[in-house]
């Protein structure tokens, strides 16, 4: 069993098989550590387990012939390639069957279907070990080609402080930014994804909630400054205009691709950017936002699908090598406590994004609870997970109207101090 790559699945679904797997794929979990058990796999052992329910599987009489027949565990690895490669035959067949009774065959089922089969068929026969030695072969020239970047070892962010502190969005990192509704959290991915392009990067947005048009006249007003309402009601004036080609022929040089397929599901986003990849090594994927993804899966639970997509998000990183960045809603708890400042625990619907993402960012506006905040027009990036960079907090300036996030100077920071001490001391003189 420790050397088994095989599931109940591999085996005929109209045999006993795969019944016989489970058990013991039971009795390995949950027996193999107990001192009062000597051989788990024991029959008898089974039987006392099972009971009567044992005989779903074929009774003592199957399980002793089962083990009587087979000549010499020393081939025990071919055995179940051989199993697996049955498996994968039996899966291909009824995946093509399942296309041709539809009517119309659909070629991007059967094509994901059959690379899905390919993948199984590698991950049980390939070995994963790789030794340190060749891992790091050329180690070097990545060092000094990092060292020629200024530090900046990915894609570049929104923020120049947030650049310091990770060296941008890295290869195979799963990042998610999480915020209370209307805080910027959108606005804060446009600005973060032109940053990409402007550096070299292919940038793929998924927009599960909005618009291609509507994101593209976010990228627009962040680039030109023009207040998002003049352009949503179309009254821009001669130099608005202006701005707004000088914008256009910006965009016009970026590699920035919006995907808003209505629906889209987690399998949609793995085919699209596999197709992106081939295209544009040097990719970063963005997707707004999480909770809204769909699945092709039965989950009866929104939670256990936001778990899944999640789980597939940070597989899609380290599958394709790509830097993904995704949004987060977050739940209103925070709203209930003094300090409003979201934590890793409020992210919505899942307990598992803390543990898939590799950097989680909350966005914190005080401006949006308490209007005579001294620290209006300025946001709180909360590096709350950082696996490689650390945790720590990065203010930033952000302006409402036409989404722009700007980095703040050292004297725009000890402008802001000032402002915080004349505004604590006015409210204790009160």
């Amino acid at each position: 069993m420790d050397d088994c790559y095989l599931t109940a699945e591999d085996f005929d679904p109209n045999g006993l098989n795969g019944s016989v797997m489970k058990a013991l794929s039971w009795a390995y979990e949950h027996l193999s550590d107990r001192s009062d058990v000597k051989n788990p796999f024991d029959p008898l052992v089974l039987a006392k387990h099972w009971g009567n329910s044992l005989e779903q599987i074929g009774g003592i009489s199957y399980l002793m012939r089962l083990r009587e027949s087979v000549p010499t565990l020393s081939n025990f690895d071919q055995y179940q390639k051989i199993i697996r490669q049955a498996s994968i035959q039996r899966r291909a067949a009824a995946a093509l069957q399942e296309a041709l009774s539809a009517g119309e065959v659909d070629l991007n089922f059967v094509k994901d279907q059959m690379e899905q089969l390919q993948e199984l068929q590698s991950r049980g026969t390939a070995d994963g070990w790789e030794l340190v030695a060749d891992v790091l072969e050329g180690h070097h020239k990545e060092i000094m080609d990092r060292g020629s970047r200024s530090g900046i070892t990915g894609a570049k962010t929104a923020s120049v402080e947030l650049d310091e502190m990770g060296g941008g969005h890295q290869r195979g990192d799963f990042t998610i930014v999480a915020a209370r509704p209307s805080i910027g959290k959108t606005a804060y991915i446009v600005s973060d994804s032109k940053t990409a392009a402007m550096s070299g990067w292919t940038v793929g947005v998924f927009s599960a909630e909005m618009s291609s048009k509507d994101v593209a006249e976010r990228y627009i007003c962040d680039i030109s400054g023009i207040d998002a309402k003049k352009v949503q009601k179309g009254r821009l004036t001669e130099n608005d205009w202006g701005n707004y080609s000088k914008a256009l022929d910006l965009l016009d040089q970026l590699p920035i691709y919006i995907d808003d397929t209505p629906g889209m599901t987690i399998e949609y986003i793995w085919r699209q950017t596999k197709a992106m990849k081939k295209k544009h090594p040097n990719l970063i994927i963005y997707v707004d936002y999480l909770q809204v993804i769909l699945t092709e899966k039965n989950f009866t639970q929104t939670a256990d699908r936001v778990n899944h997509v999640s789980k597939q998000l940070k597989r899609l990183a380290r599958t394709f090598n790509v830097p993904v960045v995704a949004i987060s809603s977050v739940g209103r708890k925070c709203e209930e406590r003094n300090d409003k400042r979201p934590m890793m625990s409020d992210l919505r619907e899942s307990g598992n994004i803390e543990f898939d993402a590799d950097v989680i960012i909350f966005l914190y506006r005080d401006d949006y609870y308490y209007p005579d905040t001294p620290w209006k027009g300025v946001i709180e990036l909360i590096v709350a997970k950082g696996r490689k960079i650390g945790t720590g907090m990065i203010q930033m300036f952000f302006n409402r109207k036409n989404g722009r996030f700007t980095d703040l100077t050292q004297d725009d920071k000890e402008k802001l101090a000032e402002k915080v001490r004349e505004y604590e001391q006015s409210h204790k003189r009160r």
